[in-house]
């Protein structure tokens, strides 16, 4: 089937975007509803602090209390966290409007690698090493940056204790993969520097004390495992379809 004819069977933008913004809404919902308390996200959190002390990884609050003689770094790296979202729906635009062909399968990615999140939140609620390790600053808090202070308690649209895995990072990274996976093929040295995104994106989270080093590897795992089960069930597909 040609992308010309898969675009023509796909749903209208205009029927589309409401869609994906509803499902957004959703998942931003059910990630919220799956509060299971603290005493299991400070378990959690305690056993992710003494693991990574073992595998000499804590940094997070040596980069922390880096950021705090620079007023200007705190804000522009509490900026960075509130607007680094912003990417994934440009990419899926710049994704719809001019490389179609690969619309959906990326699509299909960042669908799953959002279920399969809810899932990890409810199996390993943890508290983020703002709440949870000593001596962390809340730097975004304590100046409400872009409403930093509302993300210190519960609510309807906030899980404070989701922090396993790193949301930021597998949304950045499937940022980074999507446009690496369409730029290699023009020059694979143009499309390199597109894992900057996450990299950085990984530093911010640590310096603001929103994850542990662990919950970004964990969300750059879990990319990886979604964009597997796609071309698992793609390949199933297939071959189904080859046999008919």
């Amino acid at each position: 089937m040609s992308s010309e004819s898969v675009r023509r069977r796909w749903p209208a933008w205009y029927f589309e975007a409401p869609l994906l913004v509803a499902g957004y809404v959703a998942f931003g919902l059910a990630r919220a509803a799956v509060y299971r308390g603290d005493a299991a996200a400070t378990s959690t959190a305690v056993f992710v602090q003494r693991l990574e002390q073992t595998l000499r990884i804590a940094v997070e609050h040596p980069l922390n209390h880096a950021m705090l003689a620079h007023p200007v770094a705190m804000y522009l790296t509490g900026y960075f966290y509130r607007l680094c979202v912003l990417a994934v729906p440009a990419v899926l635009i710049w994704l719809r409007v001019s490389h179609f062909a690969r619309y959906r399968r990326l699509l299909a990615v960042l669908v799953v690698l959002m279920l399969l999140d809810i899932l990890l939140v409810w199996l390993f609620p943890e508290s983020p090493p703002r709440l949870a390790q000593s001596g962390i600053v809340d730097y975004m808090a304590t100046y409400d940056i872009l409403g930093g202070a509302a993300s210190r308690t519960p609510s309807r649209a906030v899980n404070p204790l989701a922090a396993m895995p790193s949301m930021h990072i597998a949304w950045t990274t499937w940022c980074a993969y999507t446009a690496w996976s369409v730029l290699r093929r023009r020059g694979p040295r143009r499309a390199w520097p597109v894992w900057l995104f996450p990299l950085g994106t990984a530093l911010v989270l640590l310096v603001t004390g929103h994850h542990y080093v662990l919950d970004i590897v964990a969300g750059v795992a879990l990319v990886a495992i979604a964009i597997g089960l796609t071309r698992l069930v793609q390949e199933l597909y297939n071959r189904r379809c080859t046999k008919f």
